[in-house]
Protein backbone atom coordinates (compact mmCIF):
# COMPACT_ATOMS: atom_id res chain seq x y z
CA UNK A 1 0.00 0.00 0.00
CA UNK A 2 1.24 3.53 -0.78
CA UNK A 3 1.96 5.23 2.52
CA UNK A 4 0.53 8.59 3.39
CA UNK A 5 3.17 11.27 2.99
CA UNK A 6 5.53 11.01 5.94
CA UNK A 7 8.14 13.63 6.77
CA UNK A 8 11.42 11.68 6.87
CA UNK A 9 12.14 12.88 10.40
CA UNK A 10 12.86 9.26 11.27
CA UNK A 11 15.38 8.99 8.45
CA UNK A 12 17.16 12.09 9.70
CA UNK A 13 17.21 10.63 13.17
CA UNK A 14 18.55 7.33 11.85
CA UNK A 15 21.52 9.08 10.28
CA UNK A 16 22.67 10.74 13.44
CA UNK A 17 21.70 7.97 15.78
CA UNK A 18 23.82 5.66 13.68
CA UNK A 19 26.73 8.04 14.09
CA UNK A 20 26.30 7.91 17.85
CA UNK A 21 26.28 4.11 17.92
CA UNK A 22 30.06 3.84 17.77
CA UNK A 23 30.52 6.22 20.68
CA UNK A 24 28.03 4.25 22.76
CA UNK A 25 29.40 0.78 22.08
CA UNK A 26 33.15 1.18 21.62
CA UNK A 27 35.29 -0.35 24.33
CA UNK A 28 37.66 1.94 26.26
CA UNK A 29 41.37 1.57 25.71
CA UNK A 30 42.91 -0.94 28.17
CA UNK A 31 44.90 0.56 30.99
CA UNK A 32 47.22 -0.96 33.56
CA UNK A 33 45.67 -1.27 36.98
CA UNK A 34 47.47 0.73 39.62
CA UNK A 35 47.61 -0.10 43.32
CA UNK A 36 45.39 2.04 45.55
CA UNK A 37 47.14 5.24 46.66
CA UNK A 38 48.72 5.23 50.09
CA UNK A 39 47.41 7.76 52.57
CA UNK A 40 49.91 10.57 53.18
CA UNK A 41 49.67 12.28 56.58
CA UNK A 42 49.22 16.03 56.39
CA UNK A 43 52.15 18.14 57.51
CA UNK A 44 51.71 20.45 60.50
CA UNK A 45 50.98 24.03 59.60
CA UNK A 46 54.54 25.06 60.47
CA UNK A 47 55.99 22.39 58.17
CA UNK A 48 53.91 23.00 55.03
CA UNK A 49 56.03 22.63 51.89
CA UNK A 50 57.07 25.94 50.35
CA UNK A 51 56.27 26.76 46.71
CA UNK A 52 58.54 24.90 44.29
CA UNK A 53 61.37 27.00 42.91
CA UNK A 54 62.08 26.75 39.18
CA UNK A 55 65.42 27.32 37.52
CA UNK A 56 64.83 30.98 36.68
CA UNK A 57 64.09 31.81 40.29
CA UNK A 58 60.38 32.36 39.78
CA UNK A 59 57.78 30.67 41.93
CA UNK A 60 55.81 28.05 40.02
CA UNK A 61 52.10 28.68 40.28
CA UNK A 62 50.05 25.73 41.47
CA UNK A 63 46.69 25.38 39.70
CA UNK A 64 43.66 23.80 41.24
CA UNK A 65 42.01 21.15 39.01
CA UNK A 66 38.83 22.14 37.21
CA UNK A 67 35.73 20.82 38.99
CA UNK A 68 34.01 17.96 37.17
CA UNK A 69 30.50 18.90 36.10
CA UNK A 70 28.09 16.05 36.68
CA UNK A 71 25.43 15.58 33.95
CA UNK A 72 21.89 16.44 34.82
CA UNK A 73 19.87 13.36 35.80
CA UNK A 74 17.55 12.03 33.13
CA UNK A 75 13.82 12.51 33.56
CA UNK A 76 11.54 9.51 33.74
CA UNK A 77 10.50 8.30 30.29
CA UNK A 78 6.87 9.19 31.02
CA UNK A 79 7.92 12.74 31.97
CA UNK A 80 10.58 13.32 29.30
CA UNK A 81 8.53 15.18 26.65
CA UNK A 82 9.17 18.78 27.86
CA UNK A 83 12.94 18.29 28.09
CA UNK A 84 13.21 16.26 24.90
CA UNK A 85 11.19 18.69 22.79
CA UNK A 86 13.20 21.62 24.16
CA UNK A 87 16.47 19.90 23.22
CA UNK A 88 15.20 19.01 19.74
CA UNK A 89 13.98 22.56 19.19
CA UNK A 90 17.52 23.75 19.87
CA UNK A 91 18.80 21.42 17.13
CA UNK A 92 16.20 21.68 14.35
CA UNK A 93 14.53 24.96 15.32
CA UNK A 94 11.18 25.74 16.91
CA UNK A 95 9.42 26.16 13.57
CA UNK A 96 10.08 22.72 12.02
CA UNK A 97 9.65 21.02 15.38
CA UNK A 98 6.23 22.51 16.14
CA UNK A 99 5.06 22.12 12.54
CA UNK A 100 5.89 18.45 12.16
CA UNK A 101 6.53 16.72 15.48
CA UNK A 102 3.87 15.20 17.72
CA UNK A 103 5.06 16.41 21.10
CA UNK A 104 3.66 13.72 23.39
CA UNK A 105 5.42 10.40 24.04
CA UNK A 106 8.12 11.57 21.65
CA UNK A 107 10.80 8.97 22.37
CA UNK A 108 8.35 6.09 22.53
CA UNK A 109 6.82 7.14 19.21
CA UNK A 110 10.23 7.45 17.54
CA UNK A 111 11.32 4.03 18.77
CA UNK A 112 8.07 2.32 17.72
CA UNK A 113 8.10 4.05 14.34
CA UNK A 114 11.72 3.17 13.61
CA UNK A 115 10.94 -0.44 14.47
CA UNK A 116 7.96 -0.41 12.10
CA UNK A 117 9.98 0.89 9.13
CA UNK A 118 10.73 -2.71 8.15
CA UNK A 119 7.05 -3.69 8.24
CA UNK A 120 4.44 -2.92 5.59
CA UNK A 121 3.41 0.43 7.06
CA UNK A 122 3.94 2.79 9.99
CA UNK A 123 0.70 2.85 12.02
CA UNK A 124 -0.71 6.36 12.22
CA UNK A 125 -1.28 6.21 15.99
CA UNK A 126 2.46 5.74 16.71
CA UNK A 127 3.78 8.15 14.13
CA UNK A 128 5.84 10.95 15.74
CA UNK A 129 5.08 13.19 12.76
CA UNK A 130 1.88 15.16 12.35
CA UNK A 131 -0.26 14.31 9.31
CA UNK A 132 0.00 16.81 6.48
CA UNK A 133 -2.75 18.27 4.35
CA UNK A 134 -1.26 18.07 0.86
CA UNK A 135 -2.28 15.12 -1.27
CA UNK A 136 -0.38 12.45 -3.12
CA UNK A 137 -0.14 13.52 -6.77
CA UNK A 138 -0.82 11.06 -9.59
CA UNK A 139 -0.37 11.68 -13.32
CA UNK A 140 -2.03 9.87 -16.20
CA UNK A 141 -0.07 8.19 -18.98
CA UNK A 142 -2.79 7.09 -21.34
CA UNK A 143 -4.76 4.53 -19.36
CA UNK A 144 -1.92 4.12 -16.87
CA UNK A 145 -1.54 5.88 -13.52
CA UNK A 146 1.95 7.18 -12.71
CA UNK A 147 3.39 8.64 -9.51
CA UNK A 148 3.99 12.31 -10.28
CA UNK A 149 7.51 13.68 -10.04
CA UNK A 150 6.01 16.63 -8.18
CA UNK A 151 5.89 14.31 -5.17
CA UNK A 152 9.69 14.15 -5.19
CA UNK A 153 9.97 17.91 -4.77
CA UNK A 154 8.21 17.71 -1.41
CA UNK A 155 11.26 15.98 0.02
CA UNK A 156 13.95 18.30 -1.34
CA UNK A 157 13.86 20.52 1.74
CA UNK A 158 14.10 17.58 4.11
CA UNK A 159 17.13 16.16 2.35
CA UNK A 160 18.72 19.61 2.58
CA UNK A 161 17.82 19.74 6.28
CA UNK A 162 19.56 16.41 6.71
CA UNK A 163 22.73 17.84 5.20
CA UNK A 164 22.61 21.04 7.25
CA UNK A 165 21.63 19.64 10.65
CA UNK A 166 24.30 19.87 13.35
CA UNK A 167 25.62 16.32 13.56
CA UNK A 168 27.43 16.80 16.86
CA UNK A 169 24.28 18.13 18.50
CA UNK A 170 22.22 15.14 17.38
CA UNK A 171 24.90 12.73 18.56
CA UNK A 172 25.02 14.46 21.94
CA UNK A 173 21.23 14.29 22.15
CA UNK A 174 21.14 10.59 21.33
CA UNK A 175 23.91 9.70 23.74
CA UNK A 176 22.26 11.58 26.60
CA UNK A 177 18.83 10.05 26.12
CA UNK A 178 19.89 6.60 24.97
CA UNK A 179 18.84 4.95 28.28
CA UNK A 180 15.33 6.26 27.65
CA UNK A 181 15.38 5.04 24.04
CA UNK A 182 16.38 1.62 25.35
CA UNK A 183 13.63 1.71 27.97
CA UNK A 184 11.07 2.68 25.33
CA UNK A 185 12.34 -0.13 23.12
CA UNK A 186 11.86 -2.70 25.87
CA UNK A 187 8.41 -1.34 26.75
CA UNK A 188 7.51 -1.67 23.07
CA UNK A 189 8.30 -5.40 23.32
CA UNK A 190 11.81 -5.17 21.93
CA UNK A 191 14.59 -7.43 23.14
CA UNK A 192 18.32 -6.85 23.18
CA UNK A 193 19.87 -3.54 22.21
CA UNK A 194 17.89 -0.80 20.48
CA UNK A 195 21.12 0.11 18.65
CA UNK A 196 21.20 -3.35 17.07
CA UNK A 197 17.62 -2.90 15.88
CA UNK A 198 18.56 0.54 14.57
CA UNK A 199 21.27 -0.93 12.37
CA UNK A 200 18.92 -3.62 11.08
CA UNK A 201 16.60 -0.84 9.91
CA UNK A 202 19.50 1.05 8.31
CA UNK A 203 20.51 -2.11 6.43
CA UNK A 204 16.95 -2.51 5.18
CA UNK A 205 16.85 1.08 3.94
CA UNK A 206 20.15 0.68 2.13
CA UNK A 207 18.70 -2.28 0.23
CA UNK A 208 15.98 -0.10 -1.33
CA UNK A 209 16.05 -0.59 -5.13
CA UNK A 210 16.92 2.41 -7.26
CA UNK A 211 13.84 3.28 -9.29
CA UNK A 212 14.72 5.79 -12.00
CA UNK A 213 11.86 5.31 -14.44
CA UNK A 214 8.14 5.95 -14.11
CA UNK A 215 6.46 4.35 -11.11
CA UNK A 216 3.16 2.91 -12.27
CA UNK A 217 0.24 2.64 -9.87
CA UNK A 218 -3.10 0.90 -9.61
CA UNK A 219 -6.09 1.80 -7.48
CA UNK A 220 -8.25 -1.26 -6.92
CA UNK A 221 -9.92 0.28 -3.90
CA UNK A 222 -9.47 3.47 -1.84
CA UNK A 223 -5.68 3.61 -1.93
CA UNK A 224 -3.02 3.53 -4.61
CA UNK A 225 -0.81 0.48 -4.90
CA UNK A 226 2.36 -0.07 -6.88
CA UNK A 227 1.62 -1.93 -10.08
CA UNK A 228 4.96 -3.74 -9.79
CA UNK A 229 4.45 -6.48 -7.16
CA UNK A 230 8.13 -6.27 -6.15
CA UNK A 231 7.73 -2.58 -5.29
CA UNK A 232 4.45 -3.23 -3.53
CA UNK A 233 6.21 -5.83 -1.36
CA UNK A 234 8.81 -3.33 -0.12
CA UNK A 235 8.94 -2.31 3.53
CA UNK A 236 7.49 0.95 4.80
CA UNK A 237 10.90 2.64 5.07
CA UNK A 238 11.89 1.55 1.57
CA UNK A 239 8.64 2.97 0.20
CA UNK A 240 9.47 6.32 1.82
CA UNK A 241 12.72 6.36 -0.15
CA UNK A 242 10.88 5.47 -3.36
CA UNK A 243 8.45 8.31 -2.66
CA UNK A 244 11.39 10.73 -2.36
CA UNK A 245 12.52 10.07 -5.91
CA UNK A 246 15.72 8.49 -7.12
CA UNK A 247 17.99 11.51 -6.59
CA UNK A 248 16.88 12.22 -3.02
CA UNK A 249 16.94 8.53 -2.15
CA UNK A 250 20.48 8.24 -3.46
CA UNK A 251 21.61 11.08 -1.17
CA UNK A 252 20.02 9.45 1.86
CA UNK A 253 21.42 5.99 1.10
CA UNK A 254 24.90 7.38 0.52
CA UNK A 255 24.78 9.15 3.88
CA UNK A 256 23.63 5.96 5.56
CA UNK A 257 26.45 4.04 3.90
CA UNK A 258 29.10 6.58 4.90
CA UNK A 259 27.97 6.75 8.52
CA UNK A 260 27.62 3.00 8.90
CA UNK A 261 31.05 2.43 7.38
CA UNK A 262 32.68 5.06 9.58
CA UNK A 263 31.02 4.35 12.90
CA UNK A 264 30.30 0.61 12.85
CA UNK A 265 33.40 -1.05 14.36
CA UNK A 266 32.19 -4.44 13.11
CA UNK A 267 32.57 -3.20 9.55
CA UNK A 268 29.22 -4.69 8.54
Amino acid sequence: MIMKKTIPFLLLFLLFAGAAWYSLTRQPEPIDELPPPQAVPALPATQQQPPVKVDDGEVEEVFEPEPVTQPEPLPALSESDPEVTKELAGIVGDGPLMEYLVTDQVLSRVVASIDSLTSRQVPVHINPVKPVSDKFIVDSDGENLVMSEQNFERYDGYVSLMAEMDTDSMITFYRRYYPLFQQAWEQNGGTGSFNNRLFEVIDDLMETPDVTGPVFLVKPEAVYLYEDPELEALTAGQKVLIRMGSENAAVVKQKLKELKSEFNPQGG
